[in-house]
């Protein structure tokens, strides 16, 4: 096996239909800022908060995302405050705030393309 502290780090990258809709739902409804595009017209931007970074790819294809399973678990320090301002935002919640059985405190919001983003912190 390869030594493990060769990894640095790695890049989520959601394959979505409208890029630039993409762009403003994250960083005009949940605090991202766009810090990199690339083509003309962008075919790929990446967004990032905090040490979180979403890349986002003009989709080339008809795939959907999963309505089961999460495309990415997002760890915060005030899930409340993140949940308020989802809320706020009128972002679809698709599982509100609670306490879970795995010892989360979590929700899942679900995107323009129908990615679920799961937003938690360990609960108290």
């Amino acid at each position: 096996m390869a030594d493990s502290n060769n990894f640095s780090h790695s890049a989520t990258i959601f394959p979505v239909s409208d890029l630039t809709k993409s762009i403003e739902f994250y960083t005009e409804k949940l605090g991202f800022e766009k810090t990199f595009e690339w083509g003309k017209p962008i075919y790929y931007a990446v967004v990032k908060r905090g040490g979180v970074g979403i890349h986002l790819t003009k989709r080339s294809d008809g795939g959907k995302p999963s309505k089961y399973h999460r495309a990415l678990y997002i760890f915060v320090n005030s899930i409340e405050k993140v949940y308020k301002q989802c809320k706020e935002q009128n972002i679809k919640v698709v599982n509100d705030l609670e306490l879970r059985d795995y010892k989360m405190k979590d929700f899942d919001i679900e995107d323009p393309d129908g990615f679920i983003i799961t937003f938690g912190k360990t609960g108290d």
